[in-house]
């Protein structure tokens, strides 16, 4: 899936439009109240508040069940919040349905973040051209020689070039995963969100995976990673948060989480994760 650019330059906002306060903890995405449940019984994101800088590689950890997928697929707009809003790039981004606004999402800026999923989520009848190619002509606009070239590009920086014509069945699980976020890339977003990627996957393709995302840490992509694996998300984090029960319970930069965890949430956790481990 940084050290990026620095803050985003804004213009003005109109007085119509509420622009969304810089933070102590950056201003590219801010979760303020954000709350989310499935009916009454299930909350899965409890009004949490978190801030991203544009230079974060931010992972996110803890016990299944804990609101992490959840807290990424609201981030790319799959499903709605209850209550609070959500701004990215320090614009608002996405609006609870307690806001009483008919339109609760900017696609503009839905357009501008990619997701990659634990199960690859490629299209079977689809060569890894087609899938690639098929988002930037349908939606980003592009022709579909534009669009071949640049699938070529990020085939070639994932090392994939020679599966260009090849089907998802004709590749192995590293292989498949590649390729998913080379498609994600298409679309040059300015975030990419990565939900267990390497969980379905044999520990030898594991690393090739985790390499696609280390090397895109090193250009600068700005990245929130859900993660099981406590040593990848050592190597590449700059922040870590571990959630439990829908909230925020320790934040930090990984070597204060991972070595003199203040919670003791925190502890028991990781206690048993790295003993399994």
């Amino acid at each position: 899936m940084l050290s990026p650019q620095a803050m985003t330059v804004r213009s003005p906002v109109p007085e119509t439009v509420q622009a969304f306060p810089s933070q102590v903890g950056g201003d590219f995405v801010q979760f303020q109240d954000v709350y989310k449940s499935y009916g009454e019984n299930l909350v899965v994101i409890d009004h949490m508040s978190l801030d991203m800088r544009a230079d974060d590689r931010l992972v996110i950890i803890g016990p299944s069940g804990s609101g992490k997928s959840s807290l990424l697929r609201v981030m790319m707009g799959l499903e709605g919040i209850q209550g609070g809003r959500i701004g990215f790039q320090g614009k608002p981004y996405i609006y609870g349905a307690d806001s009483g606004r008919a339109k609760r999402i900017d696609v503009k800026l839905q357009k501008q973040i990619g997701m990659v999923f634990q199960h690859y989520t490629l299209f079977p009848h689809l060569s890894v051209l087609g899938n690639l190619i098929l988002a930037p002509v349908k939606v980003g606009g592009l022709s579909k020689g534009e669009a071949t070239d640049r699938a070529r590009k990020y085939l070639a920086r994932l090392g994939l070039e020679s599966k260009l014509h090849a089907y998802p069945s004709q590749l192995s699980g590293g292989q498949k995963q590649r390729v998913a976020i080379a498609r994600a890339l298409m679309l040059e977003p300015k975030l990419m969100l990565f939900d267990e990627v390497t969980s379905a996957l044999d520990p030898e393709m594991v690393v090739e995976v985790q390499n696609v995302m280390l090397k895109l840490a090193e250009q600068k992509m700005a990245m929130i990673i859900v993660t099981h694996d406590m040593h990848f998300a050592r190597d590449i984090a700059t922040r870590v948060v571990f959630c439990a029960s829908g909230k925020i319970v320790e934040q930090g930069a990984p070597a204060e989480i991972f070595k003199c965890p203040k919670e003791a949430r925190t502890r028991e956790f990781l206690e048993k994760v790295l003993h399994l481990d």
